[in-house]
């Protein structure tokens, strides 16, 4: 994995920093990251691939998945959710 850059220092969960990392180097790059009630999120700019969630599954059992089916103010995406940190992709609607 590559060295992680400044904006991914503030990601202090070491599954969701890799998490994110695995999504840049599939080409899946952070649009941005926002505070949410909940977490420090990186919002990634595609979705969730399947060869990506399988790894996660392999590599981070424990690891938080969620589903949001959107609304008609927000598009509905996936991620995951470790100790106030979350990775969230984009799903079709």
């Amino acid at each position: 994995m590559p060295e992680p850059t400044p904006l991914l220092e503030e990601i202090r969960s070491e599954a969701i920093r890799r998490v994110v990392e695995a999504a840049s180097a599939e080409g899946n790059p952070v649009v941005e990251m926002a505070e949410w009630t909940r977490a420090l999120v990186a919002h990634m700019r595609d979705g969730l691939s399947p060869t990506l969630k399988a790894w996660v599954a392999e590599q981070y059992p424990g690891l938080r998945h969620f589903e949001e089916d959107g609304t008609p103010h927000n598009e509905p995406v996936e991620g995951y959710v470790e100790d106030g940190f979350a990775v969230s992709f984009p799903r079709p609607r």
